[in-house]
């Protein structure tokens, strides 16, 4: 299955029924461990464990048809290394609806867009935007200047691309300090070498 090669060995329940395959055979696949549930919505067509990537498709099938990762689970998924998350977050367009799911973190927000979906691999949020989004919704001011930091360090966004995208934020408990660290790297990306 092509379709299962390129998404990790994990596809949608949705796709599968629209690939001609009935719920009587993904039962039957299940059944003869062939194919393994993964939550509600998706299914590994393998037994072996499912590595990040495959975890990461498996959470935006859970959420829904309109979901992507965001925040750090959207930089991890871009490439981010030495950093890690206890749960994968996965963002829906305000109104959606937010199924209850282990190990995952889905949430409405009033910021989904369209325009901040990555163009290829699993849906989530371009890495500047992940970046601002991560920064705001960290547990602490050092955890969300790690993260804009590491992604600035690790070519994965330009801080002036950053900058920019924290511009779109009116308001928010932690956007002054965001800015103060943006506008350092800012500054140290502009700096003699």
């Amino acid at each position: 299955m092509s379709l299962a090669s390129s998404q990790a060995g994990v596809v949608s329940r949705r796709q599968l029924y629209a690939a001609g395959v009935t719920r009587a055979q993904v039962r039957a696949n299940v059944r003869a461990r062939r194919w393994r549930r993964v939550g509600s919505q998706s299914v590994a067509v393998h037994t072996g464990p499912l590595l990040l990537d495959a975890q990461h498709w498996a959470a935006v099938f859970e959420a829904g048809p309109r979901a992507m990762l965001d925040g750090a689970s959207a930089l991890i998924a871009s490439g981010l290394q030495h950093f890690t998350v206890d749960r994968i977050r996965v963002s829906v367009p305000r109104g959606g609806r937010v199924r209850r799911a282990r190990g995952l973190d889905i949430r409405q927000t009033r910021r989904w867009s369209a325009d901040d979906l990555a163009s290829t691999g699993v849906p989530r949020t371009r890495p500047e935007v992940a970046s601002v989004r991560a920064a705001l919704w960290a547990r602490t001011n050092k955890q969300a200047a790690l993260v804009l930091t590491m992604t600035v360090q690790q070519g994965l966004a330009t801080a002036d691309a950053i900058g920019i995208e924290m511009l779109r934020i009116r308001r928010d408990r932690r956007r002054a300090f965001a800015h103060a660290v943006i506008l350092d790297l800012i500054g140290g990306s502009a700096s003699p070498r």
